[in-house]
């Protein structure tokens, strides 16, 4: 569409047929990202991350990842990294949360310990954890996550660090007591489900 011009769409509703006029009143092209100075991308970066925040909360966690995914691909493109900046790793933390836990609520458990991984090895590694508050709230809902992926995956040992982690920091953690049970009782059902097939295979 150029500027003026009108497009109409019809839709079928309530068996009434809705029809839409939309006229594009100013259109001014975005800033490729490669263009951007660094505050730019930064303002960018803050934009995507407000829009995916309405995205999650509206439910919408497909498109709330990606914008989410947009903010992160700005703040750790190069140079910006390097502008001594308050809590830019804390910012990309906060990001890489947000999105595993977008991830956690499409059960893609890869996405979820994905960026999981990178989130604890920033509060791991001492030279980020200085530019990062290490809020113990943050680290146990990235261990949960991780942990919660983990189980889903079957991959239990791993699972069961990172609820030793937690409880470490949290002895009373309900959701990690939840996590554990489930665990215990898909650990038995595996153990059965292989005691079966051995049993069938010697038959």
């Amino acid at each position: 569409m150029r500027c003026g011009e009108c497009s109409e769409f019809r839709a079928n509703y309530l068996d009434q047929l809705i029809i839409i006029q939309v006229q594009l009143e100013s259109f001014s092209p975005a800033v490729d990202t490669w263009e951007m100075d660094i505050t730019q991308k930064h303002s960018v970066a803050a934009e995507m991350k407000v829009l995916g925040t309405n995205l999650l909360k509206g439910r919408d966690y497909l498109l709330a990842a990606e914008k989410y995914g947009l903010a992160l691909k700005l703040l750790v493109s190069d140079g910006c990294r390097a502008v001594p900046e308050d809590n830019h790793e804390e910012k990309i933390c906060l990001i890489r949360m947000n999105i595993s836990l977008c991830f956690m609520k499409m059960n893609a458990y890869d996405g979820v310990i994905y960026h999981s991984k990178f989130v604890l090895d920033c509060f791991d590694n001492p030279e980020l954890a200085v530019q990062i508050p290490k809020c113990q709230e943050h680290i146990i809902k990235t261990l949960y996550r991780r942990a919660w992926a983990y189980c889903h995956i079957n991959e239990f040992e791993d699972c069961k660090r990172d609820v030793s982690r937690i409880f470490d920091l949290d002895p009373d953690h309900v959701e990690t007591t939840k996590l554990l049970g489930v665990v215990e009782g898909r650990v038995k059902q595996n153990d059965k489900m292989m005691s079966n097939n051995l049993r069938n295979m010697f038959r």
